[in-house]
């Protein structure tokens, strides 16, 4: 892309993926969609075995950094993936106020405007049964992951990941998806669990190739049943024969806080997404029936001033074979420009792909 002055401006690309329970048999998929997707830094959510995740640092030529969760009994972490030189990194744990982790780093980007950005990796929680649909939760998580970064010296930074949340002005598809929860119940997929809440059918290992060919016949890849969530019984009574209509979405979306999005923009955050796409849906969740925004790349402002591009992977602008069946989130990319590497960079060579500096043979 050429300035008015005739100077190249190149691109910093960040991604944030929730691959739901490690990619478990779907690891190839997600190799495959974050290759597509090329991205200078990841964030990744529900990362569970670290030698798989090594080897998908290794496949895309990127460094790994690990979050270990706050509270013991979490076995998702979080990670960051990275081709940019990693200057500092730390995982700020908060055990009973954060279910997982910051995980943070500052990497090199080689631009002139911004030469270091921090770049924040969270998971918050999703417990929508808790008080507020889960906002009490995730505004202690927000809090937690503020107080982290008010404490380092002001710093242009992302916070790129799955906060379960949705923002104000956004819809929920909610009747869409209990008309289908409700159909999988009737088929015997969602059945009664021993805790009083609907889970998915289990499997006993003979039954696999029938359970799977039930998945499939309601157009969803039966590696991806992990994703679908357990509720309370309940709610496939109240919601039982209600039709699919937007009109009563928005009338059920007047009942869901939104404390943590509109907590972020009175801070001044930015949502890149919705700064590009002002009337897109952009639904991140679920690949088998999207239904909800609730991935998202935050940008400090000095940050969000060079936001290019932004699309959810998988949707229509951004068609992927693979980003349907590899997890139940679509990945979010966002796109920022910068112009070409200050001089320091220029002498020692650059390793990133968007620096127009010649890349050293140190690499």
């Amino acid at each position: 892309m050429r300035t008015r002055r005739g100077t190249t401006k190149r691109r910093l690309r960040i991604a944030t993926y929730n691959v739901l329970i490690g990619g478990r048999r779907r690891e190839a998929l997600v190799r495959d969609v974050l290759l597509r997707i090329d991205a200078d830094v990841v964030s990744l959510q529900e990362v569970c075995d670290l030698p798989t995740l090594r080897q998908l640092g290794e496949a895309l030529g990127m460094r790994v950094l690990i979050g270990e969760p706050s509270e013991p009994e979490s076995v998702m972490r979080t990670a960051i993936l990275t081709r940019l030189p990693v200057r500092s990194w730390r995982n700020e744990r908060h055990r009973g106020r954060m279910l997982r982790s910051n995980l943070h780093c500052e990497v090199e980007t080689g631009a002139a405007e911004v030469p270091v950005l921090a770049v924040h990796a969270v998971h918050f929680a999703a417990r929508f049964g808790e008080r507020a649909n889960g906002e009490a939760r995730r505004i202690r998580e927000l809090t937690a992951l503020m107080e982290d970064i008010e404490r380092r010296p002001p710093m242009p930074h992302l916070i790129a990941g799955d906060f379960n949340a949705l923002s104000p002005g956004d819809n929920l598809e909610a009747t869409a998806f209990f008309k289908l929860y409700n159909r999988l119940r009737r088929a015997g997929l969602v059945v009664e669990g021993p805790n009083g809440y609907l889970v998915r059918r289990p499997r006993d290992g003979g039954n696999d190739a029938e359970v799977d060919a039930a998945w499939r016949a309601f157009g969803i890849d039966p590696r991806l049943d992990m994703g679908i969530p357990s509720l309370p019984k309940v709610v496939s009574r109240v919601t039982r024969g209600m039709p699919a209509h937007t009109s009563l979405d928005r009338f059920l979306g007047r009942f869901l806080e939104r404390w943590t999005m509109q907590r972020l923009a009175e801070l001044g955050y930015v949502d890149v997404f919705r700064k590009i796409h002002p009337r897109a849906r952009g639904y991140t969740c679920a690949t088998w029936l999207p239904a909800a925004r609730v991935d998202y790349v935050f940008a400090s402002p000095e940050v969000a001033d060079h936001a290019v591009d932004s699309a959810v992977v998988g949707s229509r602008p951004w068609p992927d074979p693979d980003a349907w069946s590899a997890s139940d989130h679509f990945p979010l990319v966002a796109d920022f420009a910068y112009g070409s590497c200050g001089s320091r960079h220029a002498v020692n060579g650059c390793s990133t792909r968007w620096c127009s500096a010649p890349a050293s043979s140190t690499r």
